[in-house]
């Protein structure tokens, strides 16, 4: 790996000395200076006739607008502002633009601000609840022999090639300490590495992989005891949906921060279900309050309390019959409490479940199980992805890495997982690369179910194939059930 790794640098340093005769560096020419806004480049062939002049730098093109009746721009780029006509990006979202002049009359009702609004006010909102320290415990000392073992038989390598051998070594290790030794690395590498992509249409993966989740959750025993679902960064809630038609009438709660169009629940055979949606950040997602005693209906907030200067604007119905947004958090509300308003409450269990829970968001999930209340059993079936986008703040177990010999200098973790990248990426057969990627991924997993049985008393707690590589080398769910011990 070690060789293959550093062949091309290799390369690309013969390729840069090669001819060079000792020949002096010619000096580099003087930058040209920065073009104007809105200016082409020198040989930028004429606009179309009618369209607007401007020339969008970053798109390498012209705009595509038609210009104004008797100019060359659009009206969004005027020739020559006047004060009234000079457009700044909004300072609450950079995503938009407003008149300079309308500024302060923008900021009361943006909608990015509404969102905000609509978001804190929301139920089971908690800021930062479920967010993590990022402490790093001090290593110990297996660790600090594997690593002089490694830089003693490495000498005159740099640190990128170390850390691969490195990796390598502390992944049985890994899988010794947590799966047992009767566990194979190697079986459970090639239970994810694949030498090519996949055939299976976009939609088909999903779909298959959602009933995947969802049979292993019943052979498991996951469903039984009317537990509360929640789906954490549901998207579509695709995964609920196919619990909820396992075992119709379950009570679902999805989390996700996003609001994605043709949601699942809301299809005419799940409209009588009870499901709650939450527009949430799962790292602000107060598990320990919804599962507290169940909200008082005649207590709970009117869309009169919400009205305030982001909510005032749209907050009363249009003759279509759309409510605004106080009118939709009231409902929220309410649907919230009649969930909670089916015995028992709280309830007797819990399942945490999620596919392809994208990098740092399973650990935070995890996390978020620590404010159950102590008569609350916690079941988990969260499959993982995009290890890449980890972080060592989110990161649940980073003593874990660290006891592995990994991990204890800075920037270590973020070079751990950069390489969870190479797994399920590259062009043709580089089966070497994937298996170092799957390795990293593993190790991560390893750590997260390490912690659930050492934070969270799930015993049982284990890696679990739920499908076959060929649909997905992201095949790997984190499984675990029974009572906090």
């Amino acid at each position: 790996i070690v060789a293959e790794e550093a062949a091309p640098a290799a390369a690309v340093q013969g390729e840069a000395t090669k001819g060079g005769g000792g020949r002096k560096k010619a000096k580099d020419a003087p930058a040209a200076p920065p073009l104007p806004p809105g200016v082409a480049p020198a040989g930028t062939p004429p606009q179309e006739k009618g369209r607007c002049t401007y020339f969008v730098a970053g798109k390498g093109r012209y705009c595509r607008f038609h210009a104004s009746p008797g100019g060359e721009r659009c009206g969004a780029h005027p020739a020559e502002l006047e004060d009234d006509q000079l457009r700044v990006p909004c300072p609450l979202d950079g995503g938009h633009t407003v008149y300079k002049n309308r500024l302060a009359q923008h900021l009361k009702i943006c909608s990015k601000k509404r969102q905000d609004e609509i978001l804190v006010r929301q139920p089971f909102f908690k800021k930062g609840v479920n967010g993590g320290s990022g402490a790093q415990a001090e290593p110990d000392q297996e660790g600090r022999q594997l690593e002089a073992e490694v830089d003693g038989s490495l000498a005159g390598l740099d640190l990128q090639d170390t850390f691969l051998v490195r990796l390598a070594a502390a992944f049985p290790r890994a899988v010794a300490e947590v799966l047992g030794p009767s566990v194979d690395p190697e079986e459970l590498l090639a239970r994810s590495v694949v030498a090519t992509a996949g055939t299976l249409a976009h939609a088909e993966k999903h779909e298959a992989q959602n009933l995947a989740l969802t049979a292993m959750i019943s052979e498991r025993g996951l469903l039984e005891g009317d537990p509360v679902v929640v789906e954490y960064g549901c998207g579509r809630a695709g995964l609920a949906t196919a619990v909820l038609a396992e075992k119709p009438g379950i009570r679902c709660v999805l989390v996700d921060r996003d609001a994605p169009r043709n949601k699942m629940e809301h299809r005419q055979e799940h409209r009588g279900e009870r499901v709650l949606r939450l527009r949430l950040d799962i790292a602000d997602f107060d598990l320990a309050a919804l599962l507290q005693a169940s909200l008082d209906p005649a207590a709970l907030p009117r869309a009169a309390d919400f009205k305030g200067e982001a909510l005032e604007v749209s907050s009363t119905t249009d003759a279509k019959g759309n409510s605004g947004p106080a009118e939709r958090l009231e409902e929220l509300w309410k649907a919230a409490a009649a969930l909670q308003a089916a015995a028992p409450w709280p309830p007797s269990r819990l399942l945490a479940c999620a596919k392809h829970l994208c990098g740092g968001a399973t650990d935070i999930a995890l996390r978020s199980l620590q404010g159950r209340p102590g008569g609350v059993e916690a079941s988990v079936c969260i499959a993982t992805c995009c290890h890449h986008r980890c972080d060592s703040v989110s990161y649940l177990n980073v003593p874990f890495l660290q006891r592995l010999g990994l991990c204890e200098a800075e920037g270590e973790f973020a070079r751990l997982a950069s390489l969870a990248g190479w797994a399920v990426g590259g062009r043709g057969d580089v089966r070497a690369k994937r298996r170092i990627g799957m390795m990293a991924k593993r190790i991560l997993d390893l750590g997260r179910v390490a912690w659930l049985r050492e934070a969270m008393g799930l015993k049982d707690a284990a890696l679990a194939e739920y499908i076959g590589k060929e649909v997905t080398p992201e095949n790997i769910a984190i499984v675990a059930s029974g009572a906090r011990s």
